[in-house]
C-alpha cells in the first residue's frame, strides 16, 4: 500500500507553488507581458529571483503548516467545534436521515444494533462514542483500496486548507508589518480559495466516514451470501 500521505511530495506542494506564483505576478515581482519575456535583456534574472522567492517562500510555508499538530487541523478545519469530525456524527446522521443510496438504515442496524441502542444522550459523550465506533469499523477495512485512497483524499484537502489559510495569515501579516504593498484583490483571492478549500475538505472528509460504513455494510453482506 502506498504512502498515505504522498500527496505532500506532489499535488500539495503543485498548490503552494501556484499560489506563491500568482502572489508574485498580483505583486509585481515577475511580469507576464509576452513582448517583454522575448525583448527584456532583464527577463532571465527576473526570473531567476521569482525562482528564489518562490523557493524561500514554499520552505517557509511549510516548515509553518508542519507546527500545526493533527488535533489543531482538525480544530482549523472544522472551525473550532462549529463542524463536528464525520465520525462523530456519522450514526446520529444516518438515523435521522440517510442520504447515501449505497446502504440502508436498516441493514446497518442489523449488522450493528447496540451502536443505536446505546447512543448516549449527553452530546459530548454521543461524539466520542461514535466516533470510537466509526473508527473501529474503519480500522477493519482500513488497508483496502477504496478506504485508503478515500483517506488519502480527505488529508490531501484537509492540508491543501491548512496550506492556504497559512498563506492567507502570512500575507496579513506581512502586509501590516509593511514588508509588501498590500492588494485588496489578492487578499480577496486568498479568502476565497480558503472558503472554497474548507468546503472541499469537510465533503471529502464526509465522504471518507460514509465510504468506511459502505464498504462494510456491503462487504459484510457479500460475506452471508458466500
Amino acid at each position: 500500500m502506498k504512502d498515505l500521505k504522498d500527496y505532500r511530495g506532489r499535488e500539495q506542494s503543485m498548490w503552494v507553488i501556484a499560489n506563491v506564483l500568482v502572489f508574485l505576478i498580483t505583486h509585481n515581482f515577475i511580469s507576464v507581458n509576452t513582448s517583454e519575456l522575448i525583448e527584456t535583456a532583464n527577463t532571465l534574472s527576473e526570473l531567476f529571483t521569482a525562482v528564489i522567492l518562490t523557493v524561500i517562500a514554499f520552505g517557509f510555508i511549510f516548515v509553518v503548516e508542519c507546527l500545526f499538530s493533527t488535533e489543531l487541523k482538525s480544530k482549523l478545519l472544522y472551525l473550532f467545534g462549529l463542524f463536528s469530525l464525520p465520525g462523530c456524527t456519522i450514526f446520529t446522521n444516518i438515523k435521522n436521515k440517510n442520504r447515501d443510496k449505497r446502504f440502508s438504515y436498516n441493514s446497518l442496524v442489523e449488522k450493528y444494533p447496540t451502536i443505536f441502542e446505546n447512543l448516549p444522550r449527553d452530546k459530548k459523550a454521543r461524539k466520542r462514542y461514535e466516533n470510537e465506533h466509526w473508527y473501529s469499523i474503519y480500522n477493519q477495512h482500513r488497508n483496502e483500496s477504496i478506504i485508503h485512497f478515500s483517506n488519502r483524499d480527505s488529508l490531501m484537502c484537509r492540508d491543501v486548507y491548512i496550506s492556504t489559510l497559512t498563506m492567507l495569515v502570512l500575507y496579513i501579516a506581512v502586509s501590516v508589518a509593511e514588508l509588501v504593498t498590500f492588494n485588496c484583490g489578492y487578499l480577496m483571492f486568498l479568502t476565497l480559495l480558503v472558503i472554497t478549500t474548507n468546503i472541499g475538505a469537510n465533503r471529502k472528509a464526509n465522504r471518507f466516514a460514509y465510504n468506511v460504513i459502505a464498504y462494510d455494510v456491503n462487504y459484510k453482506l457479500k460475506e452471508k451470501k458466500e
